[in-house]
């Protein structure tokens, strides 16, 4: 019990306490825990006379959370006991993102409801800081609070609740492993990479002058083994490349501007650029399937794009699965007969959807890729630092 915001002691067995009080006005506090994470509270004012008082408090019964009825990677179906308090005046549904320790006072609001009857809230595209609040491989805390028309309150258990990892899971049919067999470092910033079947090919990027001033891209075949320079193309240009592939016959590469933004095909012999598109914004990587082109978009629930090079348009989107999580951003994207890969800027997991879209796996990866690519059975991932992996993707 408090006196004033001062600690006044506690209750005897009888539930009885005698506090000495001066003539006037007090606040008192009393709260009651259950021992079991539930507790019930009650905050009045009292007048002192010159006459002895007896004061009689009842405290709320708490109600419990409950197991969840459903949970996902994007909602969280919450449900509790029903209060039978008959000075009941609303539910109050709290959540944490970061700690089981909380209550009222520092937890997130994020449901009320006043119907005594209506014991379950779904939670659903609710988001926090530009992400949502449930998302997938995430652990949630939830309490819920009746609040009575006297003021009193009172507090449930916290209940904890963890996401699943991916939406998917239990339909994966793709489990690898990566090897890794040797790693180089890239002569300049890399902002782009493919093999055409018997090279590497890097596009290097040097800033040069001032914000207008075109910069420096330069092109570079490597022969795989030994990295021995087969070929170079150098070329001036504003805009910032943003990722590259191999269609069969020439390179494409993604050129960002705020108001120029192209998909460029390049002569792998003369370094000549023979077409172009405008694209949609947000590239942050290619790659090429045998039939179109697909273009990592890596803004908020950025989706895969899958572009027609006959026209430039964009035949259709697929969802990628890292906007299951809170923190993500799409990065690099690599194609092998069903299989389109796809790494997160920010979490190293590599996601694998088969060519209609449907997540199929996911693969553990030691470091974050910008720039993917698939050399016969090796996997090759550029870092944000330009560090070139050479990986061997085996069966799991």
């Amino acid at each position: 019990m408090k006196l004033n915001g001062t600690d006044a002691g506690r209750t005897d067995s009888a539930g009885e306490l005698t506090l000495e009080l001066a003539l006037g006005q007090h606040q008192l506090e009393l709260q009651l825990g259950t021992g079991d994470g539930t507790f019930s509270r009650l905050v009045q004012t009292l007048e002192k006379s010159t006459d002895a008082q007896e004061v009689t408090v009842r405290l709320p019964r708490p109600v419990r959370m409950l197991e969840p009825r459903e949970v996902t990677t994007s909602s969280v179906h919450l449900a509790w006991e029903r209060s039978n308090d008959r000075k009941f005046r609303e539910y109050k549904v709290y959540a944490s993102h970061t700690s089981p320790a909380f209550d009222e006072t520092n937890g997130l609001l994020i449901h009320v409801g006043t119907e005594a009857s209506q014991t379950d809230f779904e939670l659903t595209g609710w988001y926090l800081g530009g992400g949502p609040l449930v998302s997938a491989d995430t652990d949630l805390y939830f309490r819920v609070f009746v609040l009575g028309e006297d003021g009193t309150l009172a507090g449930s258990n916290v209940l904890h609740v963890r996401t699943p990892r991916w939406a998917n899971e239990a339909h994966f049919t793709r489990a690898y492993r990566l090897t890794p067999e040797r790693e180089f470092a890239g002569a300049w910033p890399i902002f782009g990479m493919a093999y055409d079947g018997s090279s590497l090919w890097f596009l290097y990027r040097e800033e040069v002058g001032g914000y207008y001033d075109p910069d420096t891209l330069t092109l570079v075949q490597h022969a795989p083994d030994t990295l021995a320079v087969l070929n170079e193309f150098v070329f001036e240009d504003h805009r910032v490349p943003t990722g590259m592939t191999w269609d069969g016959a020439s390179l494409w590469v993604s050129l960002g501007g705020s108001n120029n933004r192209q998909l460029v095909s390049i002569n792998p012999t003369t370094g000549v650029r023979e077409q172009a598109f405008v694209t949609t914004e947000g590239t942050e990587s290619l790659a090429w399937t045998g039939s179109h082109l697909l273009q990592s978009k890596g803004y908020i629930n950025g989706p895969i794009e899958r572009v027609d090079l006959a026209t430039g348009g964009v035949l259709g989107t697929f969802v990628n699965p890292i906007t299951q999580r809170r923190v993500h951003r799409a990065a690099g994207i690599a194609y092998r007969p069903g299989e389109i890969w796809g790494s997160d800027r920010f979490k190293p997991d590599l996601v694998i959807l088969d060519d209609t879209g449907v997540h199929i796996g996911v693969v553990a990866s030691a470091f974050l890729y910008k720039h993917m690519t698939f050399m016969g059975d090796r996997l090759v991932g550029v870092t944000r630092d330009a560090q070139v992996h050479v990986l061997k993707v085996e069966p799991r």
